[in-house]
């Protein structure tokens, strides 16, 4: 069985090269230069090296439009107009049918639905189905997404739409529920003083609709959930189940299964998952990633990589904004007047430098408070990796060890703190530090 990584590798040996003429290149070209940009981890964009052409040569007026209308797409309804396909005992990552490309055999066309590509196991035609389309269509890869872009503005073409539809409106339940039983359960009591002692007021808690879930909890919501026509095959894929398995795992080991929630909300404001708190005595503050990171990759993968957290969830980014490195520091600082704070998942330069690069593209200026112990040899390599763009919008603000950001602005105030943001040294000036 063909896997991604081996699908990748023949797609790089056959495509992959010096950057492409949008003039002189073929849309298949393109295509198979994206897909083996993204088996990195980094899904080519129109600002990023990778990807020289603009975005209003898409008919797209934003990155993050043509990022959208991507995530949409669904390979399985696009190449289903021209090809006859079936699946292998339910499996999304090996539908297969006849390649038009050629006299080949009946399943020698492979589709992956998680990441949208083809493969044919004869003729070693493959990429993006966007490629596929312009093959089949003769167009452009320019042309190839707008004309999928009206089919999908006409509903002609679906995508995964109404999947995503269905899982949003889960994580909704799943929040509402959760924020109820902040104000009125037994383990809502215990997360309210939780809070109480962390120093954070109420206001805050509705603001950012913080809730509380523990397994008596899970079972149920599961019950609602299932009451209002949820199907055990929409909740699993959403991962509520192996929600409920990590909640009786700690149950199991004797752990405190309360658990605090920060909702996570995408640009559209829709909840796609949470930032999980432990509210057991034994627990640090240390927040978990997504807990809902399966469903919504599976159904928008590279659209959750683009997630940002604020206190302005579910908005636009502000233009000038301070990272911060855990979601909760975004609640602290916006309780002390820093509303343009975002938590960037997950801040990791070495292994996320394209998702950074990616962020970066969508503000003007990125205050990044930092220590003098941060600069190491590796952290410095990996900023070195930041594309030239991403690095003009970046600031560093050095701080004394030992003081976390939302202390140290708590100590000096927000007049101050704004006043140093201007006076952040530049990445030509941190490096030049570093020497």
């Amino acid at each position: 069985m063909f896997t991604r990584r081996m699908l990748f590798k023949i797609l790089a040996a056959i495509g992959a090269g010096s950057l492409f003429s949008a003039e002189s290149e073929s849309a298949a070209a393109q295509w198979r230069r994206v897909s083996a940009a993204s088996s990195t981890g980094h899904w080519a964009t129109p600002g990023d090296t990778y990807f020289e052409v603009p975005a209003q040569a898409f008919g797209v007026t934003t990155t993050e439009q043509w990022e959208n209308l991507l995530d949409d797409l669904d390979a399985v309804e696009l190449l289903g107009r021209y090809v006859s396909l079936k699946s292998a005992s339910g499996d999304v990552s090996r539908i297969t049918g006849r390649c038009p490309f050629g006299r080949h055999g009946a399943d020698s066309l492979l589709v992956d639905s998680r990441d949208d590509t083809y493969l044919c196991t004869d003729c070693l035609a493959g990429g993006h189905a966007l490629d596929f389309f312009a093959r089949m269509e003769g167009l452009s890869l320019p042309e190839s997404l707008r004309s999928v872009g009206k089919l999908m503005a006409a509903g002609e073409l679906q995508g995964k739409r109404p999947r995503l539809k269905r899982f949003h409106r889960i994580i909704e339940a799943i929040d509402r529920f959760a924020h109820e039983s902040l104000i009125c359960s037994r383990e809502g009591a215990s997360a309210r003083g939780w809070l109480n002692q962390e120093g954070v007021a109420a206001g805050m808690t509705e603001k950012v609709s913080l809730g509380v879930m523990s397994y008596a909890l899970g079972e149920q919501l599961l019950g609602l959930l299932r009451a209002v026509g949820f199907t055990p095959d929409e909740l699993e894929q959403a991962g509520v189940d192996g929600w409920m398995s990590c909640w009786e795992d700690r149950l199991k080991a004797g752990e405190s299964d309360s658990t605090l929630l920060l909702p996570l909300r995408d640009r559209d404001g829709y909840c796609c998952g949470f930032y999980e708190q432990s509210l057991g005595p034994e627990s640090a503050l240390a927040w978990s990633s997504h807990v809902f990171p399966y469903g919504y990759q599976l159904l928008a993968p590279h659209r959750s990589n683009r997630l940002v957290y604020s206190a302005t969830n579910g908005q636009a980014v502000p233009s000038s904004v301070v990272l911060v490195e855990r979601p909760w520091d975004v609640v602290l600082l916006a309780q002390e007047g820093l509303q343009q704070a975002v938590y960037v998942s997950p801040l990791d330069l070495h292994e996320y430098h394209g998702r950074f690069n990616q962020f970066l593209l969508h503000v003007q200026r990125a205050v990044w408070p930092i220590y003098s112990s941060d600069l190491s040899v590796e952290f410095v390599r990996n900023l070195c990796r930041l594309s030239p763009h991403a690095l003009e919008r970046l600031a560093f603000l050095l701080l004394p060890e030992g003081l976390r950001f939302p202390e140290w602005l708590g100590h000096h105030g927000l007049v101050v703190g704004e006043a140093r943001f201007d006076d952040a040294l530049s990445a030509t000036e941190l490096l030049g530090l570093c020497g």
